[in-house]
């Protein structure tokens, strides 16, 4: 064997040799299909959301990525969609055309290769509006509605309509929000709303329902004066079909039609109603909105009623393409429905009570705010004069904001809104409540990157602000601001 020839087995051995020695993927194989991909469209993009391939091939090859691709001519062909290198099990497409439908699929990359893909998924992106005149305060601000004490559920919008009496749940201790709401609980429903909201109920007189002769007298009362009001005309001229689930379209033109008769609160959303030109109700005239599902409906009415619901932000449904119209009303979507219409309303809670335009924003917003008062059953009080005073923290510290004998400290508080001519004092110069049992709204700048405390409290003139004396009935709330 020549030197030339035992070199060259000498190398060959030395590199099988080395080889031996690299890390391999000997044995792995693709990941299986990723599953459960769902598409929720927005605007001009779709979300989608996977879970991981049960097989994912290996621990030699881990999954390294995931391809996803679209397709918009029903999955003849398919594009991919270039995002970053990761196995994360979420990705977001963006770039595709509102109104068009897509077909979605994703498949897992590692060592081995790529896997097959996913069962498809669809969805249409759209233009995602945002409600036009929701309203500025609410008949439940943060933290005054107690806990409802149903077993069944939490939500702060039963809590709101249990705390203004419009419903007492289906047991002492149960709501049963997912019950269908019939059409004889709503009319009492309505009414009880009426009562908190500034609007006049009828007599409750004999409208001509045929059929409601046999219910509790209560709720014949309650038909009828949802009648006289105009917020509802009946199944026909002489039924009510009080033992019918109220549907979603119905529902709509209930609160829409009780809105029109409704006095409006502060922060309230009115517009010029048909007619005559100084007559302002609650209602919105945009048309803006989301849903692709308002064909078809009962009454030519409907539409503009969901619409106009809609843009008031009084709907269970925001962001959404389906209002289902036909779809039977829960008594969990009431609730939510009742509370944010009353926002628009004059109910308020009972007592003296501050609200802000918002509780946390960026840079240095303008906040707008409201002062109400209301008896112990939510009627108004007109004619109280109130004060108003704020405490500006610092960084690292929160103020002095009262003496060792509990007053307001003066060199610490600052007026704010119409004030009178001394800080944390009843006096003459301070705002009065009118026969609505509310101040005019006042504006506040606030600074950037800290927390303003505000007080509302009132007494009789030339009284000077103790928190010993006054923190039960005074109202306070606290704004924050951030970069």
């Amino acid at each position: 064997m020549s030197t030339l020839t035992i070199r060259r087995v000498a190398v060959f051995l030395t590199l099988t040799a080395a080889m031996s020695l690299l890390p391999t993927v000997a044995g792995a194989t693709v990941a299986s299909v990723p599953t459960a991909l769902a598409a929720t469209a927005g605007n001009t993009q779709v979300a989608l959301a996977w879970t991981a391939p049960a097989d994912t091939g290996g621990g030699d090859a881990p999954i390294s990525d995931y391809i996803v691709e679209y397709s918009s001519d029903s999955g003849v062909t398919y594009s991919r969609f270039f995002d970053a290198v990761g196995n994360g099990l979420t990705a977001t497409v963006t770039g595709l055309t509102n109104g068009t439908s897509y077909a979605f699929r994703v498949s897992a990359v590692n060592g081995a290769g790529t896997g097959a893909v996913s069962v498809a998924a669809t969805a249409t992106p759209f233009v995602v509006h945002t409600a036009n005149d929701p309203a500025t305060f609410s008949a439940c601000p943060p933290g005054i509605a107690p806990a409802a004490g149903f077993t069944d559920t939490t939500a702060t919008d039963v809590d709101c309509v249990k705390y203004y009496g419009i419903t007492t749940g289906t047991t002492a201790a149960t709501y049963s929000p997912f019950n269908t709401v019939t059409r004889l609980e709503m009319a009492l429903f309505l009414t009880r709303m009426a009562t908190v909201s500034g609007v006049t109920l009828g007599s409750g007189v004999d409208q001509g329902f045929s059929d409601i002769i046999n219910e509790p007298a209560g709720f014949q009362t309650a038909i009828n004066q949802i009648k006289q009001l105009g917020i509802t005309v009946g199944k026909t001229a002489t039924t009510y079909a009080p033992a019918d689930n109220v549907t979603r379209e119905e529902m709509a033109l209930f609160v829409s039609r009780f809105l029109a008769k409704a006095t409006v609160g502060p922060g309230g959303n009115t517009e010029l109603g048909s007619g005559a030109s100084s007559y302002l109700v609650i209602k919105s005239n945009d048309t803006d909105h989301n849903f692709t599902d308002l064909t078809g409906l009962v009454l030519w009415e409907s539409q503009t009623s969901i619409i106009n619901l809609w843009n008031l932000g009084v709907t269970d449904v925001q962001a959404v393409t389906t209002f289902e119209p036909s779809g039977e009303m829960t008594r969990g979507a009431m609730a939510t429905f009742i509370t944010n219409a009353l926002a628009h309303t004059n109910a308020r809670p009972a007592g003296l009570n501050l609200q802000a335009s918002t509780y946390r924003a960026q840079g240095t917003p303008l906040v707008t705010f409201s002062a109400t008062n209301r008896t112990a059953l939510f009627e108004p009080i007109a004619g109280t004069r109130v004060d108003t005073f704020k405490f500006t923290h610092t960084v690292a510290t929160t103020p002095v904001r009262f003496d060792a004998a509990g007053k307001c400290s003066g060199t610490q508080a600052a007026g704010v809104g119409t004030t009178g001519t001394t800080k944390c004092t009843i006096d003459s110069e301070d705002p009065i409540t009118d026969a609505f049992g509310n101040l005019v709204t006042f504006q506040d700048v606030l600074p950037a990157v800290n927390k303003q405390d505000f007080w509302a409290w009132a007494a009789t003139s030339g009284t000077v602000y103790d928190n010993d004396d006054h923190a039960t009935g005074a109202s306070k709330i606290t704004v924050e601001t951030y970069q």
